[in-house]
C-alpha cells in the first residue's frame, strides 16, 4: 500500500500538533521506559561496556559519533546528602525516582526531582552554588523549574516564585497582557504559557502575529527572538527591539509540518531548533539555526542529519554558550554541537545523554550511570568532559 506524497500535510491539517510540554514528556517517558532494562546497581565500567547494546541496532549511527570525550574519574558512590531535610532526603531515597528537571544560573544548580513510591508523586527541588547545598520540597502537582538571572523561577502549587542559590523565595506576580519587551526581561515558559520576568512580575510575550509565543529568548539588551504559529504545520520565527516591529530574518526549509520549536541563547548568540512529529510516536530535528547577531542573520547546521531511520530525534534541551557554540541534547545521537560555522558533531558520553545547559562559562549535561545519573561538565566546548554528582547527592 502507498501513501500520497502530501499524505503528511494532510494529517497536519487535520490533527492538533502537541505542545512543547508533550514533546518533553515524550522524551522523558522514553527515557524511563529504557531506564527500566537497567539495573539499578549497575556499575560505570559495566554501563560503558554495554555501550554497543544499547545504542547499536539497524540503522544506528553509533559509528559517526565522537568517541566518549575524556572524562574525570568519578567512583559513582553517590548517596543522598545527609545534610538535606527530612523531607527532602525522603523524595531522593524513592526507588522510583526521576531527575524532572535541571537548569544553571551563573554558577550554581538547581534539580527538579520526582520521586514515586508513593501517589502521588511527590517533588523536591535542590540547588548547590559552591558547597553550600539547599532543599525544598514542593507540593503534589507538576512543578517547572527554569533558569533566570538570581536563581531560578519555580512554579508548583502554591504559585510562583523566584528561588534564589540560597534557598530564599521571592513572589512572582502574573500582570497580564504585554505589548513590549525591554532589556532585563527574561523569557520563562509557565503553566499559562510562555511568559516575560520582568522584576517581580510576568507579563505576555508579544508576537508579530498576535498568536501565543511557542518559545522566546531575549537578549541582555532587551533584543526578542520569538516563534509562534503561522498556521497548520508553518511557524513564525522573528526579532523585534521593541515588541512592535519585527524582523522575519530566520527562513524554513524543512519542507514538512513544524509542531515544534525550541530556543536558547547567550548573549548576542541564539539557536532555533525546529521539531516535527513522526507517526511512530519520536520527535525528529527538522533543521536547527544559529545566529550571533541577535537574529538579524541565521546560518544552517550543516550535515544534521534529518531524513530516514538514523535522523536526530527527541530532543530534550537546548543551551548555547557564551562563545557561541549550540548543544542539542538528543535521545537519538547523545548530545549534538553545533559550532559558530554551523558544522555539527555528536558527543557521546554516556548511554543516554540529556538536560543539556549553560554554567558559568561551561557547558554542562545529565548522563546516565545506573542508580543515579551524573553531572558531566565542559569548560573547552565538549573536548573533555568532568564528572560530578548532581545536586541532593554527594
Amino acid at each position: 500500500m502507498s501513501l500520497p506524497t502530501d499524505f503528511h500535510r494532510e494529517i497536519a491539517e487535520r490533527a492538533e500538533p502537541p505542545g512543547f510540554d508533550a514533546v518533553v514528556e515524550r522524551a522523558r517517558t522514553a527515557r524511563r521506559r529504557r531506564r527500566t532494562t537497567v539495573a539499578s546497581g549497575l556499575a560505570v565500567a559495566a554501563v560503558v561496556g554495554g555501550l554497543a547494546f544499547a545504542i547499536g541496532g539497524p540503522g544506528d549511527r553509533s559509528a559517526d559519533l565522537a568517541p566518549p570525550a575524556p572524562t574525570t574519574t568519578w567512583d559513582g558512590t553517590s548517596e543522598v546528602d545527609p545534610t538535606l531535610r527530612g523531607d527532602v532526603r525522603a523524595v531522593l531515597d524513592d526507588d522510583r525516582l526521576d531527575l524532572w528537571a535541571v537548569a544553571g544560573s551563573s554558577d550554581a544548580v538547581a534539580v527538579l526531582w520526582r520521586g514515586c513510591d508513593q501517589e502521588p508523586c511527590r517533588f523536591a527541588v535542590v540547588t548547590r552554588d559552591g558547597d553550600e547545598v539547599t532543599g525544598t520540597a514542593l507540593g503534589a502537582s507538576f512543578p517547572r523549574l527554569s533558569a533566570v538571572p538570581g536563581g531560578w523561577l519555580v512554579e508548583d502549587a502554591t504559585g510562583t516564585f523566584r528561588l534564589s542559590p540560597s534557598g530564599e523565595r521571592t513572589q512572582i506576580y502574573v500582570a497580564g497582557t504585554g505589548d513590549d519587551v525591554m532589556a532585563g526581561d527574561t523569557a520563562v515558559e509557565t503553566s499559562g504559557g510562555w511568559r516575560l520576568l520582568r522584576g517581580d512580575k510576568l507579563i505576555a510575550v508579544p508576537t508579530p502575529s498576535g498568536r501565543p509565543a511557542t518559545a522566546a529568548y531575549v537578549t541582555p539588551d532587551g533584543r526578542m527572538v520569538a516563534a509562534t504559529q503561522a498556521g497548520a504545520g508553518a511557524v513564525l520565527v522573528a526579532a523585534t527591539d521593541d515588541g512592535r516591529s519585527w524582523d522575519t530574518g530566520l527562513s524554513t526549509h524543512t519542507g514538512l509540518p513544524v509542531t515544534g520549536v525550541m530556543i536558547a541563547g547567550h548573549g548576542d548568540h541564539v539557536a532555533v531548533a525546529l521539531l516535527g512529529d513522526d507517526p511512530d510516536g519520536s520527535v525528529p530535528v527538522l533543521e536547527v539555526q544559529v545566529s550571533h547577531d541577535a537574529g538579524r542573520t541565521w546560518t544552517w547546521a550543516r550535515d544534521l542529519d534529518t531524513d530516514g531511520g538514523d535522523k536526530v530525534r527527541d530532543p530534550s534541551s537546548l543551551a548555547v554558550t557564551a562563545d557561541g557554540l549550540a548543544f542539542l541534547a538528543t535521545g537519538s545521537h547523545h548530545v549534538v554541537r553545533i559550532d559558530a560555522e554551523g558544522d555539527v558533531l555528536p558527543i557521546q558520553l554516556s548511554s543516554f545523554d540529556s538536560s543539556v545547559f549553560e554554567l558559568a562559562g561551561a557547558v554542562c549535561a545529565v548522563s546516565e550511570r545506573g542508580r543515579w545519573d551524573q553531572l558531566s561538565c565542559s569548560t573547552d566546548g565538549g573536548t573533555n568532559w568532568s564528572a560530578q554528582p548532581l545536586p541532593g547527592l554527594q
